[in-house]
């Protein structure tokens, strides 16, 4: 009786270890990468038309084709050929209506030339200051078109930290320094106070004026 309790004892350590050389020998599975988290974006829902501000939403994207600026997310993307029909939608670098913390980069204000009837598409310019000098806060078409007009020359003591937009350029539109402003400079070798970019895009989106209640809490805010 002991010889064979003996014997099933030898027995179970074998088939042991032949469970652990077994589980030794198999390839181990390689780890699925864990997904990349989805870069949160924030959808617009306001932006200046002629001073005062509208009510602005971007149209829902399709297959992904969104104009992601930074953490902004500016509406279903696409890209037709430019148009003097449609109106415009100017991102102004800096502003202050659009903050998001932790991103001073991209704060900006958006300028619409229109409030059309429903959806329709606005094509894009990006819009930067370049002169130190500019201390105003972009709210209309009109106030960004008669500075774009106007010119400075950069002194021997201009550095590039102090342009406006200095986050933008550098983090969106690849300025790196003063020299990468050279393609801004007018004939006469002077600088546009504020230059406007074409993006190439257009977004689909609705604006429209806001409600006389919504305009007096405002009012009343302020």
């Amino acid at each position: 009786m002991g010889k064979l309790n003996t014997n099933r004892k030898i027995a179970g350590v074998a088939l042991c270890l032949a469970i652990a050389v077994s589980a030794q020998a198999a390839p181990k599975k390689k780890a699925k990468p864990a997904a990349k988290p989805v870069p949160k974006t924030v959808h617009l829902d306001s932006a200046y038309f002629a001073g005062r501000v509208v009510k602005f939403h971007s149209e829902p994207t399709k297959d992904g084709h969104a104009l992601v600026v930074g953490p902004w997310n500016l509406g279903q993307k696409i890209s037709p050929g430019p148009s003097d029909k449609r109106p415009n939608l100017y991102f102004v670098s800096p502003g202050t209506l659009h903050r998001v913390p932790g991103r001073p980069e991209f704060d900006h204000n958006e300028v619409l030339s229109a409030v059309p009837d429903g959806a329709s598409s606005f094509d894009v310019f990006w819009v930067v200051v370049l002169d130190p000098s500019v201390k105003d806060d972009f709210t209309s078409e009109q106030q960004i078109i008669l500075a774009t007009q106007q010119t400075f020359s950069p002194g021997e003591d201009f550095s590039y930290d102090q342009i406006p937009s200095v986050g933008f350029l550098r983090t969106f539109l690849k300025v790196h320094d003063v020299e990468g402003l050279e393609k801004y400079k007018r004939p006469d070798g002077e600088l546009p106070k504020v230059a406007i970019v074409r993006a190439g895009f257009t977004v689909k989106a609705t604006a429209e004026e806001q409600s006389e209640e919504v305009k007096s809490a405002a009012a009343e805010t302020e």
